[in-house]
């Protein structure tokens, strides 16, 4: 009877309170992202692809960022802080987490000089193609859903997720783009090099202004208090 209760209540805050069911959403997502890294990391090593060994190392760096918001979610609602303290913990935690964009952009540098201007041809099958084009999917609809849902709401952990969350559909595409030119475009050459040299740089521009964004916006709160 008192786990019908509890089960009861969850379904109701996950109905009626958005932050709530993003955050449950986001543990899920998490999952999926872990999945993601561990299947990187196999094609790095089965088809011998520094590019994916490079991707593996950002989502590792990104599921560290979006733990640390889940975990501390779960930890500061266990000490019933004031909302005055919440708020001074999420401004520390999007004030780190500006940092921690800007670490992955970084870490994004070598994976694309390696699809820039290697000439090396993988020989992937349609198989990670088609995987990679279904996580794509998946991330920017998310991602843009979460950017809807959330824009309105005057919370600091949503919006660190909604940042998080544009800058992995931004890298999916990124991988998405590589996979396809190695399984249907026989590697990177000619004006396919070009376009490849453009368009990266343009996704990598996009999360170093995401970035730069964040830090600049967490030094404004700080200045603010």
């Amino acid at each position: 009877m008192c786990a019908d209760k509890e089960n009861g209540r969850v379904f109701s805050r996950l109905k009626n309170d958005y932050a709530f069911r993003t955050f449950a959403f986001s543990a899920a997502s998490f999952a999926v992202t872990l999945a993601f890294t561990g299947y990187n990391l196999f094609l790095g090593i089965a088809y011998n692809a520094d590019f994916n060994f490079g991707i593996a190392v950002y989502y590792a760096i990104f599921l560290c960022g979006k733990g640390g918001v889940g975990f501390f979610e779960i930890k500061y609602k266990r000490k019933n802080l004031t909302a005055e303290q919440k708020s001074v913990k999420r401004k520390n935690l999007f004030l780190a987490t500006g940092i921690l964009l800007l670490i992955i952009a970084l870490a994004l540098v070598g994976p694309v000089s390696l699809m820039v201007r290697r000439q090396k041809y993988v020989n992937f099958t349609e198989i990670p193609a088609i995987a990679m084009a279904a996580y794509t999917v998946y991330k920017i609809s998310s991602a843009i859903a979460g950017f809807v849902k959330t824009k309105k709401l005057n919370h600091l952990s949503l919006e660190i997720l909604r940042g998080l969350n544009f800058v992995d559909a931004l890298v999916s595409v990124l991988s998405l783009q590589y996979v396809l030119l190695m399984t249907f475009g026989g590697g990177i050459e000619g004006d396919m090099f070009t376009l490849c040299a453009i368009t990266s740089f343009a996704v990598w521009a996009v999360i170093v202004i995401t970035s730069i964004a964040a830090l600049v916006k967490a030094v404004k709160l700080f200045k603010t208090e």
